[in-house]
């Protein structure tokens, strides 16, 4: 066949490879939300009792993504093994912080909605920001970062005081709410941690010449999370030789059951679209992905729980999901009117 014949074909099939896996990020993402949304605030069985064994819930997650890793890894190439050449100590204080980002994120909705948690979780920039300052000392904050990172806030802020409710329940910053939110800042503070430690992992990696893949990432980060989670369970009585809370709980409610199998499915899967997209595509497309994503988990949470959320409310989760092109709109551009990225700055310069 010609070469310009293909081309088209080459186009049309990029194309809908990458319909395939944002939607296949959109999808998973979603029904993960929603079973994390069921879990921790469902009453199950005659008793009403609800699912609140969050260690359990992160071992899950951990299980399923370690897996798929692992599988991922063997099938598509991993030339310095499932560890990578990094040393496991090195893992294991990324796979802590990993930890305690899930653990925390889950606890925090034990006392706030879905919607607030993903908004506030939305400003993991800000840690991260600092974070990358603090374990790569290199990394500068661009003005553009700075400005979308306010934004951030300022979105998150508008939201928590915007007054709204929950079926009628009343939705004032009270000690439930304040103990929520303590719980997610407690989790941005671990994203501030595991996501520049997981960038310095790559980078002492790459200068050994033995780079390491998301895949790596996948296996090694949930590997740790779950040694210490299964450690937690144990000391917590979730998990022990004759079951633990965790079967009991399954064996008094077997409802339960669905929903745990959604939660663990769906990370995992979520997970293997978002590195084919990355690898495929780039960061900038899963960033993009990813933002779409979380908005529409708020809405489907709205929508399906029936949370209700005023004007004010609605303005904050606009400021928070235009944040970023906001940020690059007032702070990237040049003396022409023309947008620039950070490549194009260090060329004028």
């Amino acid at each position: 066949a010609h070469p310009g014949a293909r081309r088209p074909r080459d186009m049309a099939e990029s194309m809908a490879k990458l319909v395939f896996l944002m939607v296949g990020v959109w999808v998973t993402f979603t029904l993960f939300g929603w079973a994390t949304e069921a879990l921790t605030t469902t009453p199950y069985g005659r008793n009403k009792e609800k699912f609140s064994f969050t260690w359990s819930l992160v071992l899950l997650q951990s299980v399923g993504n370690c897996l798929v890793g692992a599988v991922m890894l063997k099938l598509f190439g991993g030339g310095t093994g499932l560890f990578g050449g990094v040393p496991p100590h090195e893992w294991a204080i990324a796979g802590g912080a990993y930890l305690g980002a899930h653990k925390f994120g889950l606890l925090s909705l034990h006392y706030i909605i879905y919607p607030m948690q993903v908004l506030v979780k939305s400003c993991k920039a800000v840690p991260v920001m600092f974070g990358e300052v603090l374990f790569e000392r290199h990394v500068k904050l661009s003005a553009d970062k700075l400005i979308s990172v306010a934004l951030l806030c300022a979105g998150v802020v508008t939201f928590t005081f915007g007054k709204g409710s929950k079926k009628g329940e009343s939705f004032q910053l009270d000690e439930k709410m304040m103990m929520g939110l303590a719980c997610v800042f407690a989790a941005l503070l671990c994203d501030g941690i595991y996501g520049p430690y997981q960038n310095r992992i790559k980078t002492a990696a790459s200068k050994r010449k033995q780079p390491i893949t998301g895949y790596h990432n996948m296996f090694n980060m949930n590997l740790w999370q779950g040694v210490f989670a299964v450690v937690a369970c144990v000391v917590t009585g979730e998990l022990d030789q004759n079951g633990g809370k965790v079967v009991d709980f399954v064996v008094r409610n077997p409802e339960v059951l669905p929903d745990l199998g959604k939660f663990g499915i769906a990370m995992a899967l979520g997970n293997v679209f978002i590195f084919q997209l990355q690898s495929s595509f780039g960061a900038l497309t899963v960033t993009k992905t990813t933002t779409v994503r979380k908005l529409i988990s708020v809405l489907f949470s709205v929508w399906y729980y029936s949370h209700t959320l005023l004007p004010l409310q609605w303005a904050g989760v606009a400021l928070v999901f235009l944040s970023e092109p906001i940020g690059k709109l007032f702070a990237s551009k040049d003396g022409n009117g023309k947008a620039t990225n950070g490549k194009d700055e260090k060329k004028v310069k």
